[in-house]
């Protein structure tokens, strides 16, 4: 059977404009012409193995969906989700790219390496809900999911490893676009993939991590989906927006445990005591004290930006930062975070490593970062690699 050229190049092309990297830098990664990298994705020219390793690994996809006709890829999904969201800037095109590729490294490492088992996502979208109103369905499906997981009304420390429990590839990184809280992608092969924006409030994460979380439960025949922080532009993000707020902060622990004040003092107090507990912003309590009666419109928009009730950084408490770790490597691992990696996936990585199922190379090559940075990573954590293959 004849390899088809012309389809490669196509492939080839719209990946690279999907990303917006300009044909110079593609040819230099060649270390060849304009006019010839132009002749490879024409299909005048045909394109060696390496030279389309090289370009997958410049575009951070699978070089099997470059030369395979049926390669199941999210492809789809991201070419939606840029056509849709079309000022993404090119780096953080990539980093969603880079962000997809890790989904469908931890799905291997997960499922084809270690043997790991999750039961199925539950679909509330097939929920026969009595009602269309989706703020009350995002409430509801709160519920239903906090019985379902035996969560009762107890505050969610670590969302993160909640979400991952159930079979969701989660991941963090710091995006350009700073309007962006999160995006969901619904991968062929990986299943739900949940990327949240690295932003400077680890409670603002949670949210948004919960938020996202609805988007999975609910939307997933959606294929994708990015939310903005100053956008509930439609139906679902007002749902997801009352998931999240109803997930994290139940009003049934509000009313059971707290009750109305009257001075403003008070107020204060009573919304950072119960932000801190829940570890949610103090805006998430106060909407849902609003969304309770508790407070009106006028002592709502006081409270929104009243300054007494930020919370320091010092005072919260990262779930994705492991306790036992010096401060240095803290500060360090927080900056691999914001470059797009986890420690759980750091994690899987290595033992895979130590049960001799993937080389030390492959553990590189699947931190999708420098090389440099790589070894700077297993060094700073001690993963306690023995290396005998450099």
């Amino acid at each position: 059977m004849t390899f088809d050229y012309a389809l490669l190049g196509k492939k080839l092309r719209e990946v690279r404009e999907d990303l917006k990297i300009d044909v110079l830098e593609a040819a230099a990664r060649l270390r060849i012409s304009v006019d010839d990298y132009v002749k490879i994705e024409s299909g005048q020219k045909k394109a060696t193995g390496d030279q389309v390793v090289l370009l997958a690994s410049l575009y951070q996809e699978d070089f099997r969906y470059f030369v395979t006709g049926d390669y199941p890829s999210a492809r789809s999904q991201i070419t939606e989700m840029f056509r849709l969201n079309a000022s993404l800037s090119k780096n953080d095109r990539i980093a969603i790219q880079t962000f997809v590729r890790l989904c469908e490294y931890e799905n291997l490492l997960e499922k084809e390496i270690l043997n790991k088992k999750y039961n199925i996502l539950h679909n509330y979208g097939k929920h026969q809900f009595r009602h269309n109103y989706f703020k009350r369905q995002g409430e509801e499906a709160a519920s239903f999911e906090r019985e379902r997981l035996f969560l009762g009304i107890s505050p969610i420390r670590d969302i993160f490893e909640l979400t991952r429990n159930q079979g969701i590839h989660v991941f963090k990184r710091q995006l350009e676009d700073r309007n962006i809280s999160g995006l969901y992608i619904n991968h062929p092969t990986a299943g739900h993939c949940i990327l949240i924006n690295y932003l400077e409030d680890i409670y603002r994460q949670n949210f948004s991590a919960a938020h996202e979380y609805c988007h999975a439960l609910f939307d997933s025949e959606l294929g994708q989906e990015v939310s903005y922080l100053d956008k509930e532009t439609n139906k679902f993000e007002w749902r997801a927006n009352s998931f999240a707020r109803n997930f994290l902060l139940p009003k049934k622990i509000i009313e059971e445990d707290y009750h109305p004040v009257i001075t403003d003092d008070d107020w204060i107090n009573v919304i950072r005591q119960i932000a801190t507990r829940f570890y949610v912003s103090s805006q998430v309590v106060v909407i849902q004290l609003k969304e309770m009666d508790w407070i009106d419109e006028d002592l709502k928009n006081q409270l929104m930006n009243e300054r007494r009730l930020v919370i320091k950084s010092i005072e919260k408490f990262d779930p994705e930062l492991p306790p036992d770790l010096s401060t240095g490597q803290k500060e360090r691992l927080t900056q691999v975070i914001r470059n797009g990696l986890s420690w759980y996936f750091i994690e899987l990585c290595i033992e895979a490593y130590r049960r001799k199922e993937i080389t030390y190379h492959k553990v590189l090559e699947m931190f999708s970062l420098p090389l440099e940075q790589g070894y700077q990573i297993l060094n700073d954590f001690r993963t306690f690699l023995e290396v005998t293959e450099l």
